[in-house]
């Protein structure tokens, strides 16, 4: 079988879970005795020890729907092809161009992200002075709104001719399928998870062995909640510590109200840090926060707290609390006193807490790479096998 894969960047050193998520993908078709191709249109981000498979870089410099005519007219070229799987919601809509245009060989696309205009996205922060800031927000909301009706009036029809969605949770799903998009057909198939050894690691803390440590990892932006776990912090006792893990346009704003509040000695910034990194602060820490404003499509950092046995706080609602599931807590969005509820039930409840933990470890099995791809590439078996037929 030979899948041609097409995506925008691959970028396993520095880039985020997806390109992880790729690269268990492309390993298991060729465990698999299949053939990948993989070909990407922002090249000069792409960042990787080595070649995951045969590859196409590519530096396209059109505009959007270019790329999407360009990707179609590639998926028709490539005549060869047994199965063209669209790797990420900004590449999907190639794929109902090629059935537009006659392509035969099935389509799959693999949905990790909202598409702008969905209205999950939040606004950068605008600098500058007033009318700047004013001009910034209008030209983003005329954007949005442009995006929203091309989805609506074309993006939604051209989707209906793929033959598989690849959804990371059901909250993804659940959100693309109210704004209107449907395809042949879909499933949950949940980011591959690769399984955390059970060595102890290297505590990051310290000589900080008698504090409730509590921690955050993602990228400081609004929409991920860091500064509710900081604000938090001021109703909690002192033995409880706040490690935050990331970077962000954030950063700056929570640094000062750590500092303006006298917190200093017990909520923690410690920059970005790499996944064996991070392991090390989870094997060592009580407690996991995820306390999105927005519907996550998925938590790969939820999952790895799992597999290091972290109970896990988040939004209700949200991809998650999902993830975690009996293995976690749940509070309502921007309720900071609910987060501080939950962090308080783990202090104070050790027992509780071991069981939340051992629930963990049972739940991330769920997410387990050898699982999730073998899901993966028996998909794409089954749809090239019904195109044979």
């Amino acid at each position: 079988m030979r899948v041609y894969i097409y995506t925008l960047r691959y970028n396993t050193v520095s880039g985020g879970g997806s390109h992880h998520s790729l690269e268990i993908f492309i390993r298991a078709l060729i465990t698999q005795g299949h053939i990948p191709i993989l070909t990407t249109f922002s090249s000069d981000d792409n960042n990787y020890a080595q070649k995951p498979c045969e590859m196409r870089e590519e530096n396209f410099s059109g505009g959007f729907l270019a790329l999407q005519r360009h990707i179609a007219k590639m998926m028709s070229e490539n005549a060869d092809a047994d199965i063209h799987h669209l790797y990420g919601p900004t590449v999907m809509w190639a794929g109902g161009i090629y059935k537009q245009r006659g392509g035969t060989a099935p389509v799959v696309a693999s949905i990790n992200n909202y598409a702008p205009g969905m209205g999950f996205t939040s606004p950068p922060p605008f600098s500058g002075n007033i009318l700047t800031r004013l001009f910034g927000r209008a030209r983003h909301r005329i954007h949005t709104i442009k995006w929203y009706l091309w989805q609506k009036l074309i993006g939604i029809p051209l989707m209906r001719s793929v033959d598989l969605l690849f959804f990371d949770s059901p909250t993804i799903k659940e959100c693309f399928e109210r704004f209107g998009y449907r395809a042949r057909s879909s499933i949950v198939l949940p980011a591959p998870i690769e399984r955390v050894t059970n060595k102890e690691a290297p505590t990051p803390f310290g000589n900080d062995t008698k504090s409730f440590r509590v921690i955050f990892a993602g990228r400081l932006i609004a929409d991920k909640g860091p500064d509710l776990i900081v604000k938090a912090a001021l109703q909690l006792p002192n033995a409880i510590h706040i490690h935050i893990i990331g970077r962000g346009n954030e950063e700056e704003r929570l640094k000062d109200f750590i500092r303006d509040n006298g917190l200093t000695e017990r909520v923690f910034l410690h920059g970005w840090k790499s996944r064996e990194e991070l392991l090390g602060f989870y094997k060592n820490a009580h407690v996991f926060v995820h306390p999105s404003r927005w519907p996550d499509p998925f938590s790969r950092v939820v999952a790895d707290a799992l597999g290091c046995g972290l109970p896990i706080i988040s939004t209700e609602n949200t991809a998650p609390a999902w993830v975690a599931g009996d293995a976690g807590m749940t509070f309502p969005k921007e309720d900071i006193a609910g987060l501080v509820k939950c962090i308080l039930f783990f202090f104070n409840n050790p027992n509780e807490r071991n069981a939340y933990a051992k629930r963990a470890v049972e739940r991330v099995r769920v997410f387990d790479a050898d699982v999730v791809s073998r899901q993966f590439v028996e998909n794409l078996e089954s749809l090239a096998n019904k195109k044979s037929a």
